[in-house]
């Protein structure tokens, strides 16, 4: 090449990068636009995202705190803004996000929803939570307010008859709701709920069934399809203790002490049993109506061990005579009492009764109780103080506890039914909130709710004044 034709080239060369560079310098800020704009809509939308499933989780646990507190616009308000707060997370330059809380109710069944009028008297069945944010724009120049803006909003409803009959209330835990060997629970009418977020917070093994109308847990479950009947819900919002704020009863002076009764019939005066009870060696109980505190001690029914006689039959109707031996138990303690509440406080290990918990219902062991129609345990067969150390075992183990009317609440302790017979089926209702709850053996625990058929209060957020959730289409 020659020199000529060089510099010719040099010139080229020249002025084309001067090109590229006027190109690039013209098109750069288009391709920074485009680039600025995706980046704004992937942010946009994982947002929106996000503020619809905090809308969802704050509308289904507004709804829930509904059906247990009752319409209170305050109280929405918060726990909407709590849940909110606690699933969007703010980046640099977002706007704050809005929280609007609207109690609606269908205007007609299956109809629209429309505002509830709270100061009528009018009782919302569904809430309505609408979220609203400007969020930041790397391109906030070139797009208009509708596109920064975002919105969302989800409603929940209160939905069927459905009806609340067991609740495990501990929020974590494996295993806080458990059925093993060939246990079941038999409550195809009523709801049965854990709390536990647990991945295996609720669990069916062996030969073991949860019959429900519904079955719901916070957490997830474990176990096989054959286990539950149908398949439990997962996923489900937490709700509040139903009994939380149920005043707990008065407990006054003692009136007993270390009380033991073997064989006879006696008649117990509501009032304080320090030291615990003991029912043993064919005693037949009736404890008459009021509130029995059993302090510093545990309930015990039954004997501790199994007294057999045998006996022999003989039929010569056919000849030879066939005989055959039979056993029959000769000591079975017997607690039986109609408007009757029992609650627990104080350390049951201070008793001379040597116990496994503040309560046991030996295998040996008659029960009949029917909680107060009135008074501070009404509708409550057995309550225990809300002080007491968490995970004290309350056990059912008896082959006759047939008829329990009312609700069971345990709130730190643990509900154990290790029967091997039927439990609570001659009941016309019952209800359980516990910690937690166990059954194993091979007890069937059946869960009646004929409430119209007693005149035994059901408390607020159970049974007929409960319900079940779900977000609304």
């Amino acid at each position: 090449m020659t020199g000529h034709e060089t510099g010719e080239w040099k010139c080229f060369s020249a002025d084309r990068s001067g090109s590229v560079l006027v190109i690039f310098a013209l098109i750069a800020p288009i391709v920074l636009g485009v680039v600025g704009l995706a980046v704004d809509y992937a942010t946009w939308t994982m947002q929106k995202s996000t503020l619809q499933l905090a809308a969802d989780s704050a509308a289904l646990a507004v709804v829930s705190d509904l059906q247990v507190s009752g319409a209170n616009t305050q109280r929405m308000q918060s726990l909407a803004e709590s849940y909110v707060k606690t699933n969007v997370k703010l980046q640099r330059g977002d706007g704050a996000v809005q929280v609007t809380v609207t109690p609606v109710v269908r205007e007609r069944p299956g109809g629209a929803f429309v505002p509830a009028h709270l100061a009528s008297g009018q009782t919302p069945s569904a809430v309505t939570v609408s979220l609203s944010q400007r969020k930041f724009a790397i391109m906030s120049r070139l797009v208009t307010p509708q596109l920064t803006d975002l919105s969302v909003s989800a409603t929940a409803e209160a939905v069927g008859s459905t009806k609340l009959c067991i609740l495990a209330l501990s929020p974590t835990g494996r295993s806080a709701f458990r059925l093993e060997e060939k246990a079941r629970i038999d409550a195809g009418d009523c709801a049965v709920y854990s709390m536990s977020s647990d991945a295996r917070g609720l669990e069916g093994d062996g030969h073991s069934l949860i019959q429900a109308m519904t079955t719901c847990t916070v957490g997830g479950f474990n176990g096989k399809p054959a286990n539950f009947k149908p398949l439990p819900v997962t996923g489900c919002p937490a709700i509040k203790d139903p009994m939380a704020q149920r005043p707990a009863p008065p407990v006054e002076s003692c009136r007993y002490n270390n009380l033991r009764l073997r064989g006879g019939s006696h008649t117990l005066d509501p009032g304080t049993y320090c030291g615990g009870l003991m029912i043993e060696d064919g005693a037949e109980v009736r404890l008459k109506p009021g509130i029995h505190v059993i302090k510093d001690g545990p309930l015990i029914v039954g004997p501790p061990e199994q007294m057999v006689m045998n006996t022999q039959t003989c039929d010569s109707s056919s000849g030879a005579p066939q005989c055959r031996m039979a056993q029959t138990i000769t000591s079975v303690g017997s607690l039986k009492g109609d408007g009757v509440g029992i609650y627990f406080t104080g350390n049951y290990k201070m008793s001379r009764f040597q116990s496994t918990g503040p309560l046991t219902f030996l295998k040996n062991s008659v029960v009949e109780l029917t909680a107060p129609r009135t008074g501070p345990m009404a509708g409550i067969i057995l309550f225990e103080d809300r002080t007491n150390p968490e995970g004290q075992r309350y056990y059912i183990m008896s082959d006759s506890a047939r008829r329990l009317v009312g609700t069971i609440y345990l709130s730190r302790g643990d509900f154990w039914v290790r029967s091997r017979q039927v439990v609570a089926d001659q009941s016309e209702y019952t209800a359980i909130v516990a910690n937690k709850i166990f059954l194993d053996k091979e007890p069937r625990l059946v869960i009646n709710t004929r409430y119209g058929a007693t005149d035994v209060p059901v408390p607020k957020g159970l049974g007929p004044t409960s319900g079940v959730i779900g977000l609304a289409n």
